[in-house]
């Protein structure tokens, strides 16, 4: 082998090995990343209302069940009219009527009714729900279960949020991530991986109960993301 392809051979190792070199480090380098979490929570008041009376009762004949029927609707909508309702916020749902068949029944048949209102107006609905005795000392026979009847309140501006939240969250994450960075001697880099999470809506007392029964509420994200660390 002469001079020149020594020469040659040699660099040929060299640039390989600057090569291999280069590729290690930069497998270690993408490699070497943090996972992070970022908190966003914001506090809401609910925008939209949903009540409904659930109302029953027995009778013998079909008269004495269109009777009834019309006494309650009267009832039921001139209590809920009292309470500031308009027509256009008060609905007829339903009215069920099935045959009684049970042994010792007093009734042949019995009827459900159930009337609700929808509205933006909140505090119409706190007020009328804490003045539904005014309906049982007429004679009404009201459904008390929070599932089927009581209040539920809905917070309908979600979207309105959710860019604001999610930067605040990434932001929160990146912040995470660079103090681990300092503490391990390095930097952040780019995101290898983000997940946006799932946005919550947790009730403003932060009990276990359902959202839905509260005014009040908290919409809650947690983002996950990788960062490369260099």
């Amino acid at each position: 082998m002469n001079r020149t392809s020594s020469i040659i051979l040699s660099l040929g190792f060299v640039f390989s090995s600057l090569i291999i070199a280069w590729g290690l480090h930069n497998v270690r380098k993408q490699n070497n990343f943090v996972t992070v979490k970022g908190l966003s929570e914001k506090e809401v008041t609910a925008d939209k209302a949903w009540w409904s009376i659930n109302a029953q009762f027995g009778a013998n004949t079909t008269t004495d069940i269109q009777n009834g029927v019309a006494r309650i609707e009267n009832k039921v909508t001139a209590f809920l009219e009292q309470q500031g309702f308009s027509n256009e916020e008060i609905n007829i749902e339903s009215v069920n009527i099935r045959q009684n068949n049970y042994q010792g029944a007093q009734t042949t048949m019995n009827a459900d009714l159930r009337i609700s209102v929808t509205t933006s107006n909140i505090t119409k609905v706190q007020n009328a729900s804490k003045a539904v005795g005014d309906l049982i000392a007429q004679g009404i026979l009201v459904q008390a279960d929070k599932w089927s009847s009581g209040p539920k309140y809905y917070y309908t501006k979600f979207k309105d949020s959710k860019k604001e939240m999610l930067a605040e969250a990434t932001k929160e994450a990146k912040a995470a991530a660079t103090e681990f960075a300092i503490n391990s001697n390095s930097r952040v880099g780019n995101i290898k991986r983000a997940n946006q999470g799932v946005f919550q809506i947790l009730p403003g007392n932060q009990t276990n109960e359902n959202e839905v029964f509260f005014p009040d509420k908290i919409i809650r994200v947690v983002s996950t993301l990788d960062y490369y660390l260099e």
